[in-house]
């Protein structure tokens, strides 16, 4: 308990940085989901390579009279070999599950609007952990990925489930999961186990197949030392996506599998088996179409997937203020015919046109509702805003002061200085007072915002590296 006190980060802050060392830690050696997955692409093969050679030896011993002894030490060898691989694939199994299961803790509460709070709070709190385009952000980037689309496949998964028709055979027999958001616990856990664990599952291990040996090579050279983040050749692009298909649908066939069961209970663990090999098969086919759109059940996992690889983009031209057009893309390929339109307008419901966590600069107003000639920051903080170009906000200065109990503002588009027509309205305050009020929170802003003086957005990571300013979910004044 000292050390969370003593620790620079809320209690919360901390579990959400033990969760993304427990998927993609930023050093090796520690036991992760994406290390897992290295050592059984790269050392599982040499293991049942040696149990099939060993079962080579057995034959031929077994056919001879003479070889008793060698025969019986054979078979354990072989027994000791296959236990060991069963063991490690369990241990794989089982930091899937711990991850899932604190997933689901930290962004699933007991109502629709609890659950809603939780994600914001754990997709903002990912992206206020980062600092833009500022040193290896890219590493950074690709490490806050995957948790960061597990959530949003969770939350348009629910929407999903809240239509009236669900085509696919596997998700239809959810639809009353929406129930466990109203107290009901049979479908709470039978959601968790049946429907959760197995999309937080696909979200994360979407691109496993990347930490393959031959993939790794491509990115990073045989030697180790190419920029990974580096634009690519078309043939290695070719190559990279074939290796990721490849490894990514043979980590999820073979490296995992069911959990073992406990207990002596025959109908009950031929139902165990049968709910985990189902829950199995919609993983495998979730990620397959993922990759191969061949019935559209991929775009619940592809939709995200495309949003999170703009809000936490690894390429060098990065930039805070193209973040607001991630869902412009969605839109664009919905349009295009290469999403689903629906689920696409779903999905844009649920984020709006700014993502969890993006500093807002705006135009506050007097008691009577008149725009002052001013403005101050906020950080958008709930999902599901009522207009999309309307973030709902956690204001986070008065006077342009930093302060840590500031009202929740859903910010118009009017008042809103990420749009054009909004910064002209403050076109006309005097130079020196726009320099005044730079020079107060200049810490926070981008080089270029300080050049156009009044800033589009502003960047809230200093701010929130303080422990007073990270419950920013809190219903404050």
């Amino acid at each position: 308990m000292s050390a969370q006190i003593q620790s620079p980060d809320s209690i919360y802050t901390q579990q959400v940085k033990e969760l993304i060392n427990m998927v993609y830690p930023q050093e090796v050696g520690y036991g992760s989901v994406f290390e897992d997955a290295k050592h059984f692409f790269s050392l599982t093969p040499e293991l049942e390579a040696h149990v099939e050679e060993l079962k080579v030896q057995l034959k031929k011993a077994e056919a001879s009279t003479k070889k008793e002894v060698l025969v019986d030490q054979l078979k354990k060898q072989i027994k000791n070999s296959s236990q060991k691989l069963e063991e490690e694939r369990l241990a794989r199994l089982a930091r899937v599950d711990a991850v899932s299961t604190k997933l689901i803790k930290l962004c699933e509460g007991d109502s629709w609007q609890e659950t809603q709070q939780l994600s914001a709070k754990f997709l903002g709190t990912l992206m206020l952990l980062t600092q833009g385009p500022e040193g290896k952000f890219a590493r950074i980037h690709q490490r806050f990925k995957p948790l960061y689309k597990a959530v949003l496949v969770l939350r348009l998964t629910d929407k999903l489930l809240d239509h009236d028709t669900i085509a696919h055979k596997y998700l239809s027999k959810y639809r009353d999961a929406i129930s466990r958001m109203r107290g009901n616990r049979y479908w709470r856990e039978k959601w968790r186990i049946e429907l959760g664990r197995p999309l937080i599952t696909a979200s994360l291990l979407q691109d496993v197949g990347l930490q393959s040996p031959a993939a790794l090579t491509i990115l990073r050279g045989a030697d180790n030392k190419l920029d990974e983040f580096r634009l690519l050749e078309e043939s290695q692009r070719r190559d990279l996506l074939k290796l990721n298909y490849h490894f990514t649908m043979k980590y999820i066939t073979e490296g995992l599998g069911i959990p073992a069961y406990v207990g002596n209970v025959r109908e009950e663990r031929d139902r165990f088996v049968q709910t985990h090999n189902e829950a199995n098969d919609f993983v495998s086919q979730l990620v397959k179409d993922a990759f191969v759109s061949k019935t559209g059940l991929g775009e619940l996992i592809k939709i995200p997937q495309i949003y999170a690889s703009v809000i936490f983009s690894t390429k060098a031209d990065y930039s805070r203020k193209n973040l607001p057009k991630g869902y412009l893309l969605i839109e664009q390929l919905s349009k295009k015919g290469a999403l689903n339109k629906k689920l696409a307008e779903d999905f844009i419901d649920l984020v709006g046109y700014f993502p969890q966590g993006f500093g807002i600069t705006f135009i506050p107003v007097n008691e009577n509702g008149q725009e002052k000639d001013q403005y101050e920051c906020a950080v958008v903080i709930g999902l599901n805003p009522t207009k999309p170009a309307e973030p709902i906000c956690k204001v986070t200065t008065r006077n342009q002061k930093h302060i840590s109990s500031g009202h929740i503002e859903v910010i118009e588009k009017g008042r809103n200085l990420y749009f054009p027509a909004s910064r002209k309205k403050l076109m006309n305050v005097d130079k020196a007072r726009l320099k005044e009020i730079m020079s107060q929170l200049s810490s926070n802003f981008t080089s270029d915002a300080v050049d156009e003086l009044i800033p589009s957005f502003w960047e809230p990571h200093d701010y929130f590296s303080f422990k007073k300013h990270q419950n920013l979910w809190s219903k404050s004044s």
